[in-house]
């Protein structure tokens, strides 16, 4: 079947089809692509595999999302069923958090991104997993599954996830830490 466009995915799963289906031939590379592909979608410039170096340390961000005021930092796990998933997403939420304070010290450095106009910018760390059944934030990180991706977009447009105040700071206020 090759990878599905983010339409094919999108209509497999309002038919009700389950997520393991609709994604079995879904490799990683092409999981980050879908996740890219539903920010654009919906309006976000995106870039993909974005690495930055920051105090010596090197990260690197599946996918970030901007429209401005919001910067999404985007980890995409393409995790299976298996035991201990519960604790393999809350070390994920921590360390995409480490890398979404990073990328917002760094950002307006960062060629690109293109946000140097903005001001500020609301930076947004988030997980997006296959099997999960709502949006749940773990340590100030949204955890999103793919099958709520578009309506977590939507959400996100319309400010509702800027109450995360420890996790959204001023471009400016960052780059004085």
């Amino acid at each position: 079947m090759g990878k599905p466009s983010l339409d094919e995915l999108s209509s497999m799963l309002r038919r009700g089809i389950p997520v393991e289906e609709a994604t079995k031939d879904l490799e990683w590379k092409d999981f980050e692509g879908v996740v890219s592909d539903a920010f654009e979608a919906n309006g976000f410039r995106t870039m993909r595999n974005l690495r930055f170096s920051h105090e010596k340390r090197r990260y690197e961000v599946d996918v970030v999302a901007m429209e401005r005021p919001r910067l999404v930092a985007v980890d995409c796990k393409h995790w299976g069923l298996r035991a201990g998933k519960g604790s393999a997403l809350k070390a994920a939420s921590l360390a995409q958090l480490n890398r979404a304070v990073n990328l917002g010290k760094k950002a307006q450095e960062i060629p690109g991104i293109g946000i140097g106009g903005w001001g500020e910018a609301t930076i947004v760390p988030c997980v997006v997993t296959l099997y999960e059944e709502r949006v749940v934030e773990s340590g100030g990180v949204l955890i999103v599954p793919l099958a709520k991706l578009n309506s977590f977009i939507e959400e996100l447009r319309s400010g509702y996830f800027d109450f995360l105040r420890a996790k959204i700071m001023t471009m400016y206020s960052w780059m004085k830490l």
